[in-house]
This record gives structure tokens, C-alpha cells and sequence, in this order.
């Protein structure tokens, strides 16, 4: 089932607003430093090629939230680089991230970093057959369970990425969104809506989501 982040308890986010505004001072001295030595490691990959800064980039859509404040805390800490220990590489891009996160919400991972794959091994993981944006909204969703993707992801393929990587909670905010924005959630006909739903269809069909193609079916 699909958590979203407006479900949040009131007093909670109440609490939040409260130690956000103390900590405000704190937090934005820590992102001058953040900045500062982010710059620095670009310096320092320009004067030595082995160093290379990582691409912890947040996806486009900024108004992207977290499904809780233990996914908004995981999420910080993987943006901010903190005690990483694994960099995974796609198209030239580095992405430092942590083994038992990984490995405890992905089951590709899990057999990768965690069973007799070489991977288990390295400190540097090259993947394939995926682009560096894909594996942004992957990271994204691994450690803050964000619960819709940026513009121009393309969505069909994330549901196939999804169930690649074994993450049954992208999958379904893949088909939640295939719904939504291809086929306004079966509602009554709406013209120009026919092509959208019959792309959704084959989506559905070519990847074995039975639910989902039967809807498209109605």
C-alpha cells in the first residue's frame, strides 16, 4: 500500500517546523562548509584525475517528499555523503552510498554487495543497462521513499528497472503513476486519453503486470 507523505501526523510536522527553525542557523552554516569543501573536491579532481567528486544530485522536481521523517533522515544522509562506503558508477557518474542500506531495500543488491558476486568485494561497482538519471530516482526512493518521479523520467521504464532491482515499492509507485497521468485512473473517457491508456496497455503487457493490464483492459 502506497504511504504518502500528506498522511504525516499534524503534531509531528508541527514538532518538525519547530526544531527546523532552531537548527536553521546550524543547518545552513553546515551547508556553507558543505559547499565550500564540495568546491574544493572539484579543485582537487581537476588537478588529480583518480579523484573524482560524487553525484549526489536531487532529482528536478524539487517539491519531491520523503514518505517519512526516517526516510527524510536517511536521505540527508545519503546526500550529504555521509560514511559511504561503496561508490557505484553509471555513465561516468559516481554515486557514494552505503551497503547495508542497499542491500536491506533492493534484493539485486542484496545478492551483489551481500553473496558471491565479485561485486561483494569491491568498493567501486560499474552498473549497466540503466542511465544515470534512472539511478538518481533509485537512490531517491532507497533511502527516502519518494513517492513520485521528476519530469521527463520515463515511466515505463523505471517500472522495468523497478522490478530488476527488486524494489516492489517503486514498482508500485510506477503503476500508481502509469494510472495517473496515462489513464486518469480509468475515469470516463477523456478525448485525447485513448493513445496514453494503449500505451500503458503494452507497458503493462510487455512487463507481465496483469493487474494493471486487465484495468487497461476495462
Amino acid at each position: 500500500r502506497l504511504v504518502y507523505s500528506s498522511d504525516k501526523n499534524l503534531t509531528e510536522a508541527k514538532d518538525l517546523a519547530v526544531i527546523k527553525k532552531l537548527l536553521e542557523p546550524k543547518l545552513m552554516q553546515e551547508d556553507n562548509i558543505a559547499a565550500h569543501q564540495s568546491t574544493q573536491t572539484n579543485v582537487n579532481s581537476l588537478e588529480d584525475g583518480k579523484k573524482t567528486p560524487a553525484y549526489q544530485s536531487t532529482p528536478s522536481n524539487s517539491t519531491l517528499e520523503t514518505a517519512s521523517v526516517l526516510g527524510e533522515n536517511l536521505l540527508m544522509l545519503y546526500k550529504k555523503c555521509c560514511c559511504p562506503d561503496i561508490t557505484l558508477c553509471v555513465e561516468g557518474k559516481h554515486f557514494q552510498a552505503h551497503r547495508a542500506i542497499l542491500c536491506a531495500r533492493s534484493r539485486y543488491f542484496a545478492a551483489m554487495l551481500n553473496g558471491s558476486w565479485a561485486e561483494s568485494s569491491q568498493e567501486r561497482v560499474t552498473l549497466r543497462g540503466i542511465s544515470h538519471e534512472e539511478m538518481n530516482v533509485i537512490l531517491h526512493f532507497i533511502y527516502g521513499a519518494v513517492l513520485d518521479f521528476p519530469d521527463k523520467v520515463d515511466v515505463g521504464r523505471m517500472l522495468g528497472i523497478a522490478d530488476m532491482y527488486g524494489l516492489d515499492g517503486l514498482k508500485e509507485v510506477a503503476i500508481y503513476i502509469l494510472k495517473r497521468d496515462y489513464c486518469n485512473f480509468f475515469q470516463k473517457p477523456v478525448p485525447g486519453r485513448q493513445q496514453p491508456v494503449l500505451e500503458c496497455m503494452a507497458i503493462a503487457h510487455s512487463l507481465g503486470v496483469e493487474n494493471l493490464y486487465a484495468a487497461c483492459m476495462k
